[in-house]
């Protein structure tokens, strides 16, 4: 895979994520739903762990915006509470779609206002943030499979 700035690295994680929503979605059968909900959720994770470890605080240091910080750690959290949830009932087909539109937001929230500004700023190296951002993402995989 060649390799790609971190914004556009997360956004694919994003358009996975909006995938296998669908596929949930349109699966009928029960262990069809688990298993793409079981993928959904460490998918989701394990990209809210490289945003924090890795992207979130290259972004602080070069921006220095608290508030969008803020905003992302607090959808962070809410998908983590549902994520939890879904976890111990993957059936649910109502905190499926609960999880859908919080990330729907968290995405838009990224896309419109974190991945313009982080692309703007001069002290962000993003090819190397994405670099490193895939290398751990890699490494929380093969730790985790789903």
């Amino acid at each position: 895979m060649p390799q790609q700035d971190a914004t556009l690295l997360l956004d694919e994680d994003h358009n996975q994520a909006m995938r296998l929503f669908e596929q949930y979605k349109a699966a009928h059968d029960g262990r069809r739903q688990q298993t793409i909900a079981a993928e959904l959720c460490q998918s989701l994770l394990v990209h809210m762990q490289i945003e924090e470890e890795i992207f979130y605080p290259a972004f602080q240091k070069a921006t220095g915006d608290q508030q969008l910080l803020q905003d992302a750690r607090r959808e962070h959290k809410e998908a983590r509470e549902l994520i939890a949830r879904i976890q111990a009932d993957r059936q649910n087909a109502k905190l499926m779609l609960d999880l859908e539109d919080a990330i729907l937001h968290h995405v838009n929230d990224e896309r419109e206002k974190m991945f313009p500004k982080a692309r703007s700023a001069a002290n962000l190296n993003l090819m190397q943030l994405g670099q490193q951002l895939e290398m751990r993402k890699s490494e929380l995989m093969e730790a985790h499979p789903a």
